[in-house]
């Protein structure tokens, strides 16, 4: 046997010797037979490459200008080592109406062609950034399954390699006796290529707006700002509602009947957050975790952001300036939350704010906080000034090379 083959057929040897390589070189070493892609897309392989499984390398930001879809995107690096950005755009279908971003899940995301409603069908893929691979979805049902509500990804490579995606979506748009309108949960699996009906219909409020899925606790969670939150348990196939935190009234508002507002909702290191403001100004906010078996929320962390206010007087809205309204903040500060990042020692754990031109990094635990980058997301205008953002979508971007399919 030569040498060659010698470390070819050890696997111990030929993993010491294939961490070492980039990326790029890996997926071409996919290809040389089976045995060399499965080792490759083992779970094991994976954790050489990235022993933390639950870091979040950085953010990928897909802005929106008046409503319509930029294509382009902007990245946000995390980690306190250099991280490039996977990409600008997403090109990897030549769809004739492009791609964006949906849902983050554990390394993977949730793409569909561009559309500005939720109501026209639109074609889904699931890309890993880090490899670059991807699989094509099949059309959800039959041409009369027009009207999406919601949709959301599971994936846990933790337990399996397969995903499923998880849709909330109704043939009609009529009412059903002034109550709301019939909604019917579909599923697919990657694991039988298909889609199916799971459940019974249901009736949400015509007007229900839920935002993006979020994975969690083998379950796909959907908020609402006025109805019932949602709660799909992904191996039972069960539809609840979902507890929300105290969201209530604060005598000192000074707007009557003003609720205290949740400013961000989302999942790191397998802990569901959701961010409350609760003072009138929008510059202190309690961040809320949900108890794995969903029988309420606690305060994790409390946030006051006067010292960065006074570090950054640029986030001050002057009275007669109403461009504020470019970002998420409510009353008088210009600022917008992208995430809340739990660390392996939660002494590390962050909150990252989008303010003007820069992005940074406020500890939750000790309550400084650092520059990490300089930041102007989109285009300039014919003038040369910086174009901001009315919304804007944050999604993580966790680097794994674990097969999917």
């Amino acid at each position: 046997m030569s040498s060659s083959e010698a470390v070819a057929s050890n696997d111990g040897l030929l993993t010491e010797i294939l961490v070492h390589l980039p990326i790029k070189s890996l997926m071409k070493f996919k290809c040389i037979s089976k045995h060399w892609q499965s080792l490759i897309s083992s779970p094991g392989f994976s954790r050489r490459l990235y022993p933390d499984s639950h870091l979040v390398s950085g953010l990928i930001l897909r802005p929106t200008y008046d409503c319509v879809v930029k294509k382009e995107y902007d990245f946000v690096p995390l980690k306190y080592t250099s991280t490039t950005a996977p990409f600008r755009s997403l090109t990897f279908v030549n769809h004739p109406s492009g791609l964006i971003i949906l849902q983050s899940c554990n390394g993977l995301l949730l793409c569909a062609s561009s559309i500005s409603d939720w109501n026209i069908p639109c074609d889904y893929c699931i890309y890993n950034p880090t490899s670059h691979e991807f699989v094509t979805v099949p059309p959800l049902g039959d041409e009369n399954s027009r009207f999406i509500r919601r949709i959301g990804l599971a994936y846990d490579p933790a337990k399996s390699s397969h995903f499923k995606i998880v849709c909330i979506r109704s043939d009609s748009l009529e009412v059903i006796q002034n109550a709301g309108i019939s909604y019917q949960i579909e599923v697919y699996s990657s694991q039988t290529g298909s889609w199916r009906l799971s459940g019974v219909p249901f009736i949400l409020p015509y007007n229900s707006q839920y935002g993006a899925g979020v994975f969690w606790n083998a379950a796909i969670h959907w908020i609402s700002h006025c109805h019932a939150c949602l709660c799909f348990k992904v191996d039972e196939e069960q539809l609840q509602e979902m507890p929300m935190p105290p969201l209530t009234r604060d005598p000192a508002d000074r707007i009557e009947g003003f609720m205290r507002s949740f400013v961000y909702f989302g999942e790191s290191r397998e802990h569901l957050h959701f961010v409350v403001n609760v003072d009138n100004h929008s510059k202190k906010f309690d961040v809320y975790e949900m108890q794995r078996d969903y029988s309420g929320y606690f305060v994790k962390y409390r946030v006051d952001l006067d010292v960065i206010i006074a570090a950054f007087p640029e986030m001050d809205v002057p009275s007669d300036e109403d461009d504020f309204l470019f970002f998420y903040a409510f009353d008088c500060y210009k600022y917008s939350i992208l995430g809340i990042i739990r660390e392996a020692n939660d002494e590390e754990s962050y909150m990252v704010l989008h303010i003007p031109g820069k992005v940074i990094r406020y500890k939750l635990n000790d309550k400084t906080f650092t520059k990490i980058c300089d930041f102007h997301p989109g285009h300039e205008d014919v003038e040369g000034s910086q174009l901001e953002f009315t919304r804007l979508h944050a999604y993580h971007y966790m680097e794994t090379l674990a097969r999917f399919g």
